[in-house]
């Protein structure tokens, strides 16, 4: 019989299929399926909670008055159950930081709520005018999640 020109080479000379351990093909399996759990199930995780730097953040409010304003000799705002700032000023009352240009004032509160009642007074202290003006605080700094410092802009005309 001759050769067959398909002669299968010896054990020797045929090259071997390189074979894993079983181990090496486990873990890579396991890294597989870590790295899908990861992507499906870690964007619905929830962050860590986040520690607030401040627990106290002041809120501005301006206030510009149009109209009848020659008479206004202070502006106030309802700051819980007192008028701020108190007119005449009185050492005994903690008075809030508040400062006007013109016909506009400006006050720093500490717990702003949405709806600012304000009153406008003469040289005696006599209420010309008074009125409840709802607000839209818009957060100028911190986090969503902390809170921050707010700013209000409202207009009267008396």
């Amino acid at each position: 019989m001759a050769p067959s020109a398909r002669s299968t080479p010896p054990a020797s000379e045929r090259t071997r299929r390189l074979r894993l351990p079983a181990w090496v093909t486990v873990a890579a399996l396991a890294i597989v399926a870590l790295t899908v759990v990861a992507a499906v199930v870690g964007p619905r995780v929830p962050a860590p909670h986040q520690a607030c730097p401040a627990i106290g953040y002041s809120s501005v409010l301006t206030v510009t008055l149009e109209g009848a304003t020659s008479e206004v000799a202070v502006l106030q705002v309802r700051d819980g159950d007192q008028w701020q700032p108190p007119y005449p000023p009185d050492a005994a009352v903690p008075a809030i930081p508040t400062s006007h240009d013109g016909d506009t004032w400006t006050f720093t509160l500490f717990s702003p709520p949405n709806q600012i009642a304000l009153r406008a007074l003469d040289d005696d202290g006599d209420v010309l005018d008074q009125t409840e003006i709802d607000v839209g605080w818009v957060r100028v700094g911190g986090t969503a999640e902390c809170g921050g410092p707010t700013e209000a802009e409202a207009t009267w005309v008396l």
